[in-house]
């Protein structure tokens, strides 16, 4: 299973970590302000640096707390079209406690990040996503381009076989050459032609291609026929 420093070339964790790290410009932005409102009175600017440094990591992590809690995503996410999700539910409070808990001190932050992306999982997951079960996606039109990410939370681990642990089997004879049938090749007298694999697409009368929803354009997830005609989605059940 790869980690996010194995997928670094990926064009669509690339696109994902950039609305990450503006959503983050846009919270220290907003977080700093509120701060300034216990920072003057209390004049903590005139305290030792790793003091002021935990006090705003304290309203860094109240703030996370309430708004994921409330709209699954702060200020700066909602910009950026991402949210946080829980994997095993609905985001409750115990997910969102877990995943900020890095954001208390901000200089276990930057380790929080990068255990997470060194270690095998979901490449959008920090470590502490991983220890909460949560993971920030996207939420707009491009969200079916990180469909290829959630399918790596459960992915098992692929052990290789050990050389020389099972008896190698002898190479195949070659079989003889199919009989060439006067009906076409690749068929037998009588046979019914194969059905073809390719995609079958559809136009309108313009003539242009009319698109086929595959995947959610809020939370990535996959469509499925519904039976009346309509698709649900299998994560959020939203229908189109």
């Amino acid at each position: 299973m790869p980690s996010a420093f194995d997928l670094s070339r990926n064009p669509a964790l690339q696109e994902h970590w950039i609305r990450r790290l503006f959503a983050f410009l846009i919270d220290a932005v907003v977080v700093f302000v509120i701060g300034l409102f216990f920072a003057i009175p209390l004049k903590i600017f005139a305290w030792p640096w790793w003091q002021w440094l935990f006090v705003f990591g304290l309203v860094w992590f109240v703030y996370s707390l309430l708004l994921e809690g409330v709209i699954s995503g702060t200020i700066g996410k909602k910009l950026l079209s991402i949210r946080v999700v829980a994997l095993d539910g609905n985001l409750d409070l115990v997910h969102t406690i877990i995943r900020n808990l890095s954001k208390v001190y901000p200089l276990v932050f930057p380790f929080d990040l990068l255990l997470g992306a060194a270690t095998h999982g979901d490449p959008r997951q920090r470590y502490f996503d991983r220890l909460a079960r949560t993971t920030v996606t996207r939420i707009d039109q491009g969200a079916y381009m990180e469909e290829q990410f959630r399918m790596m939370q459960h992915a098992p681990p692929n052990p290789m076989t050990p050389q020389g642990a099972y008896p190698q089997a002898p190479p195949p004879s070659s079989p003889p050459p199919a009989p060439q049938s006067a009906g076409g090749s690749g068929s037998w007298p009588g046979q019914a032609p194969s059905q073809s694999t390719w995609p079958q697409h559809s136009w309108d009368d313009q003539g242009k291609l009319i698109k086929e929803m595959r995947y959610c354009t809020a939370c990535g997830g996959q469509l499925v026929a519904r039976g009346d005609g309509k698709l649900t989605c299998v994560r959020c059940g939203a229908v189109y």
